[in-house]
């Protein structure tokens, strides 16, 4: 992959909002939706602990907002801007398998270093690359140390140029997970290693003043790695896939404050196991971006979801295997487990977001949503979600988030369940490039399925430093 390039260098201390090495902007969705496209980091601030990532609405980036964007550079040569930090912390999980009986806690180290970078090879054209690297090393468990270098999933590196009135932007985004925790209808894994990629070609077209229309095409690869000898038994080698999305989305500019469009999209999902059916994905719906007053601004997306598959799924295979019938009832068997569901249902994505001081910011998001599922062909999944960041004082910052979400699986064997989450993180800003961090996560599941319930608490301890 591309993104496994990598610059060390080491310039000028600069101002920062920090931390930014133990936060993540949660789950990415593909275009069609029907993500998790790639996983979540095990980080905090400002992060999803459901792993839903923010929608972020197409408004233009505050003062503040692009000040920041500034201060993840630290060092410049000529035309290229780069920032580089490091980040060492402490963890304490009291159930890192997310299991309802057999439960273990460890201690884990944590280093990590990120590096960000952006070349502007002209006023129009600019390469943007960015890649954060971690490891996990556990002092009780070591079985479960990370296999290799964990990569964030935020690592990317995108090229922007201009051809007249159309922007263009190739993308490549990819990572190397191990936690579990952000996949709602996984429970009593530890580690479920996976790599993915994520890569897409878009076209912004600036038809005049009020109209925009934006085309593209996203290819997504997700495979996974040996996961402790539990594959079998967890369908590990059921999710390896291929997703393949056009997406088209037109807009008109109102006023000032307001942007109406439609956003569509179409999908094909390729599983490499034939045990799991191949399937096509369909969104549409119109949008509306709404920049209420200067404070605050308002997305609403809403339509038509479906999630339609070629023939029925056979996630038990491996366990009818191991019971020693004979092909007459293992076949009946099979039959009576098979997933053979399709989604055809609605859609929403809504957030509202509003920073009334330069001091504090909060968001509340909501989102009903169909998914590819992990022991299901999908899954369907509402989420709500509240975080804030409030700079307490010039060099405190305390940042809480809660979350709920209740989700159902397809198929004959299909799980509800609820999940409950909630964080809170404070940032000391020792210096401006030296910052100590407390983090604190509760998660709570309750399933209709025996064995699935869990709770989870865990503490981290971090000290980041930004050259």
């Amino acid at each position: 992959m591309a993104l496994l390039l990598a610059t060390l260098m080491v310039g000028k201390p600069c101002a920062s909002r920090a931390q930014d090495f133990f936060r993540d902007l949660g789950t990415s969705r593909s275009s069609g939706g029907i993500g998790p496209v790639v996983p979540s980091d095990y980080t905090y601030e400002n992060a999803s602990p459901s792993g839903l990532r923010p929608l972020r609405p197409g408004q233009d980036l505050s003062v503040t907002e692009a000040q920041e964007e500034e201060d993840k550079f630290n060092f410049a040569l000529g035309n290229f801007r780069f920032g580089a930090a490091l980040g060492v912390g402490i963890e304490f999980n009291d159930n890192i398998k997310l299991s309802q009986n057999d439960r273990i806690s460890d201690f884990i180290f944590r280093p990590v270093l990120n590096l960000d970078s952006e070349w502007r090879l002209s006023d129009l054209n600019t390469l943007r690359f960015n890649i954060g690297l971690s490891y996990a090393k556990y002092f009780q468990h070591s079985e479960f140390d990370t296999d290799g270098v964990l990569i964030s999933p935020t690592s990317e590196i995108a090229f922007t140029m201009y051809t007249g009135p159309v922007k263009w932007t190739v993308r490549d985004r990819g990572s190397y997970q191990e936690d579990t925790y952000d996949i709602p209808d996984v429970s009593g894994v530890p580690q479920y290693k996976r790599w993915e990629n994520q890569a897409g070609l878009d076209a912004d077209w600036a038809i005049n003043q009020s109209f925009d229309l934006t085309v593209g095409y996203d290819h997504y690869n997700l495979w996974t790695t040996g996961n402790s000898g539990q594959q079998d038994l967890t369908g590990f080698q059921l999710q390896d896939r291929a997703i393949d999305t056009i997406f088209v989305k037109p807009s008109w500019q109102m006023n000032p404050a307001i942007k109406v469009g439609v956003n569509a999209s179409y999908s094909f999902i390729d599983f490499k196991d034939p045990a799991r059916s191949d399937g096509e994905g369909l969104l549409a719906g119109p949008f509306i971006e709404w920049q209420i007053s200067e404070y605050t601004n308002l997305y609403l997306e809403g339509g038509y979801q479906s999630l339609t598959f070629d023939h029925a799924s056979n996630f038990e295979d491996a366990a009818i295997n191991q019971l020693g019938l004979s092909a007459t009832d293992a076949a009946a068997v099979r039959a009576s487990v098979q997933d053979s569901e399709d989604s055809h249902s609605y859609y929403v994505k809504f957030e509202i977001n509003n920073r009334p001081s330069e001091f504090f910011k909060h968001r509340l998001s909501f989102s009903k949503t169909s998914e590819v599922g992990f022991l299901s062909d999908f899954i369907t999944l509402y989420n709500v979600e509240y975080d804030a960041d409030w700079k307490v004082t010039e060099k405190l910052e305390l940042g809480p988030t809660v979350f709920y979400e209740h989700y159902t699986t397809s198929g004959s064997l299909g799980e509800k369940a609820d999940r409950i989450g909630a964080a809170i993180g404070l940032r000391y800003h020792i210096r401006n490039n030296l910052t100590l961090g407390l983090d604190y996560r509760y998660i709570w599941k309750n399933s209709n399925l025996d064995g699935l319930d869990y709770y989870q608490n865990l503490v981290f301890l971090s000290l980041y430093y930004k050259f």
